[in-house]
């Protein structure tokens, strides 16, 4: 049974104000053990936390407001005290219970996968740490994000234009001659009509994975350098290197994208980069003792975030041994 709906407003008001102190940056440790103990006290206070977390992961509108931005922990002292460390409400927590009241997300059964939003007036999405989201845009493409990302939705008018603004996200565009879909990614943008493609953006370092369709990718011309251009077909994938080098080579489109399901497909990766990636999705890392990761490459499947299992494959190997476990780390010396 629910609660009633003035302790549901209780709770959501309470989660809002807890919301907006951690992202403060200030919260002390006596705040933290108070946030924890709230958080045990009651499934409900769980969920209202959780569905806050859902809804600032979906879109970046409170984080780019500089009154929730500018929120001090000093308004919100003396929690034991009582003083009332809910001092911190007013705009912040105001713009949270908002966003909660507007927004709609739909829980899905996998572990860190926010479901299937409607992309309508919101403009930015993000992903945290090990979650995934799938967007339905206003014209019916489809866009997944993968963990730690941003899009931002540019236009939908007669040319359709979103931007990646770190990590990853895989488009499947709907077809619609009349007007072009493109996605930009630093100084580069992927140009196509109907198509499925990823894009990964690491630094400055661009890499486009085509699943079907064609698609064009293109760097304008700079003052201290020269423009550069690809056409792509399927089953290729291009990386646009830091140093204007760009490579096209023939891939694996169904591994590459294996992320889409909560996998991460590894055929002789070297094992530097297979735990760099496993790294991606979890809190938990994986870290090697005075940073000496093996010099081997690794074969497998593994779900995202699963460090753990990661670990004990590369002791089963032969390739490191677990030294020590923690709540973050997962610390390994090279065999």
């Amino acid at each position: 049974m629910s609660a009633p709906a003035p302790e549901r407003e209780a709770i959501r008001s309470t989660a809002a104000q807890w919301f907006a102190l951690r992202r403060s940056g200030e919260m002390t440790p006596t705040e933290e053990r108070g946030f924890r103990a709230w958080l045990d006290e009651s499934p409900a206070h769980q969920e209202a936390w959780l569905r806050l977390e859902r809804i600032w992961a979906l879109t970046g509108a409170v984080a780019e407001d500089p009154q929730i931005v500018a929120v001090r922990a000093e308004d919100a002292k003396d929690y034991s005290g009582g003083r009332g460390w809910w001092r911190i409400t007013g705009i912040a927590a105001a713009m949270l219970l908002a966003l909660a009241s507007t927004w709609a997300v739909r829980d899905s059964g996998m572990v860190g996968d926010l479901g299937d939003v409607r992309v309508a007036d919101a403009q930015i999405f993000r992903t945290g740490l090990g979650q995934r989201t799938t967007l339905t845009l206003d014209d019916g493409s489809v866009v997944t994000l993968d963990t730690d990302s941003e899009v931002r939705v540019l236009a939908m008018g007669s040319t359709r234009s979103l931007s990646l603004e770190r990590g990853r996200a895989f488009f499947k565009v709907a077809k619609d001659p009349s007007r072009p879909f493109e996605v930009k990614a630093g100084d580069k943008t992927v140009r196509a009509l109907g198509t499925a493609f990823g894009v990964r953006l690491d630094g400055e370092q661009v890499t486009v994975t085509l699943v079907e369709g064609r698609v064009r990718v293109e760097e304008p011309r700079a003052f201290f350098k020269p423009g550069h251009s690809a056409e792509m077909t399927a089953g290729a994938e291009l990386i646009a290197s830091t140093d204007d080098n760009w490579t096209v080579n023939r891939v694996d489109a169904v591994r590459e994208t294996s992320w889409l399901d909560g996998r991460l497909t590894f055929m002789r990766d070297p094992l530097a980069e297979a735990v760099e990636e496993m790294n991606r999705y979890s809190e938990r890392k994986l870290v090697f003792q005075a940073g000496r990761v093996p010099d081997e490459r690794i074969v497998g499947v593994f779900r995202a975030g699963d460090v753990d299992s990661f670990a004990q494959a590369m002791e089963l190997n032969g390739f490191a041994r677990i030294v020590e476990i923690s709540p973050d780390r997962i610390e390994m010396a090279a065999e």
